[in-house]
C-alpha cells in the first residue's frame, strides 16, 4: 500500500510545468502507481486549462497569418532529448556504477540549467548511505524494496519530498535490494570526510 504521496502544491507545479524536468519525471513515475495522485495531476490540469479558458482573447498581429502560413513548409525540428517522452525502463537500461559496497547508482538525466539531474540508486539490504544533508529539494520515488531513514519508512510506490532542512542516513531494509528514482537540485551535504570524499565520484 501507497503511504507516502507528494504534497499537493507539488503535483500543481508538475501539472503547470513549474517545476524542474526530474523532479516532475519523479512525480510522474510515482502518480503510474497511485490512483490518488494521477487524480490529483488530472484534477490540476484540468483546473489549468479552465483558467486559460476563462482569460480574455488576446490581440493578434497582423502579420500572424501570414507568419503561420508561411512555416508550413518548414521542417519540424527534432525535440531536444530532454523534451522526448519519458520512457523510464529504456532510460534504465544503462550500466549501474558501483559507488560502495552494496550501492550502485545510475545517471538517467544529467545536471540540467535548473542545477537537478535525476539518477536511479540501488542499495543492498542493509546497507546505508552516508549521513547527508542537501543544498535543494530532493523527490524520491521507491520503485522496490524499502528503505528507512529516521524520519519514516517507505516501501514500493511511496513518494518522499525533503528540502534543505533534512539530515537523514538513508538504509535499506531487509528484503530485495532497495531501488528509488531520485531528482535533486543543487548538491548532496555530506557529513564527514568520507562523504565529503566521495560526493563528487558521485555528482550528487
Amino acid at each position: 500500500m501507497i503511504r507516502h504521496h507528494p504534497a499537493e502544491a507539488s503535483l500543481i507545479a508538475c501539472a503547470a510545468g513549474a517545476m524542474p524536468m526530474a523532479h516532475a519525471r519523479v512525480i510522474e513515475v510515482h502518480a503510474a502507481r497511485c490512483p490518488v495522485c494521477a487524480a490529483g495531476l488530472r484534477a490540476a490540469e484540468a483546473a489549468g486549462g479552465a483558467l486559460l479558458d476563462a482569460l480574455p482573447p488576446a490581440p493578434m498581429a497582423p502579420d500572424a497569418l501570414a507568419r503561420a502560413l508561411a512555416r508550413l513548409d518548414t521542417a519540424a525540428p527534432e525535440p531536444a532529448p530532454a523534451a522526448a517522452a519519458f520512457d523510464l525502463a529504456a532510460l534504465a537500461s544503462g550500466r549501474w556504477r558501483r559507488v560502495a559496497p552494496g550501492i550502485a547508482i545510475m545517471n538517467l538525466l544529467p545536471r540540467d540549467a535548473t542545477d537537478s539531474r535525476l539518477d536511479l540508486i540501488r542499495v543492498a539490504p542493509g546497507r546505508a548511505l552516508l549521513t547527508h544533508g542537501h543544498t535543494g529539494p530532493e523527490t524520491t520515488c521507491v520503485l522496490s524494496g524499502a528503505f528507512a531513514d529516521g524520519t519514516g519508512t517507505f516501501a514500493a510506490g511511496d513518494c518522499v519530498e525533503a528540502d534543505a532542512a533534512l539530515d537523514h542516513t538513508p538504509r535499506a531494509l531487509p528484503g530485495e535490494d532497495c531501488v528509488c528514482l531520485i531528482a535533486t537540485t543543487h548538491h548532496l551535504r555530506p557529513h564527514g570526510w568520507l562523504g565529503r570524499l566521495v560526493r563528487p565520484l558521485l555528482g550528487m
